[in-house]
């Protein structure tokens, strides 16, 4: 009796943690795994439009960063493999790749509307071209608005950068 009890309990609180960190799931929706819910990017007016070769400028504008390849594409639930070229920057001009970023890089994957990132630390390893990094595993682990910050604080250089991506499902 007493473990069905525990089990009431947790089942409880596993439907009240999908319902608050699902976006609208109700408990019915649960179906073994309590992120399968899919949520509507056709409304989603935060997200950046995926493109291969997404460029972005820091925003300090000392760096520039360009997603060179991302691994499903375009992003999409679970593990991904991204591919970013950073190059330095002057007066909005981009310049020269900027190499030894991958003490000084963090990257960050988070749900604004859920307040919560992943468990999962990426894994920055320099690519044999010059300012290029492989950002591995950018675990995007549930469906939603995820923003990854790339942030750079190393060799004089210091700037961030937000790459917001909706995953429906």
């Amino acid at each position: 009796m007493r473990h069905l009890v525990i089990l009431g309990r947790l089942s409880i609180l596993g439907s009240a943690l999908a319902v608050g960190c699902g976006g609208g799931m109700a408990a019915d929706d649960v179906a073994g795994d309590a992120y399968t819910e899919s949520y509507n990017c056709a409304t989603e007016t935060r997200a950046d439009t995926f493109s291969v070769g997404l460029e972005k400028a820091g925003l300090t504008g000392a760096l520039d960063f360009k997603l060179m390849t991302a691994d499903p594409a375009p992003p999409a639930r679970g593990d991904n493999t991204w591919v970013i070229q950073v190059n330095a920057m002057a007066n909005s001009v981009v310049g020269a790749p900027v190499t030894g970023l991958e003490t000084g890089m963090t990257i960050t994957p988070y749900m604004p509307d859920h307040q919560h990132g992943t468990p999962i630390d990426v894994v920055i390893t320099p690519m044999p071209d010059a300012g290029q990094y492989q950002l591995s595993p950018v675990n995007l682990w549930m469906p939603g608005l995820w923003q990854t910050t790339i942030s750079v604080n190393a060799n004089g250089s210091k700037d961030h950068v937000v790459y917001s991506f909706c995953l429906s499902s």
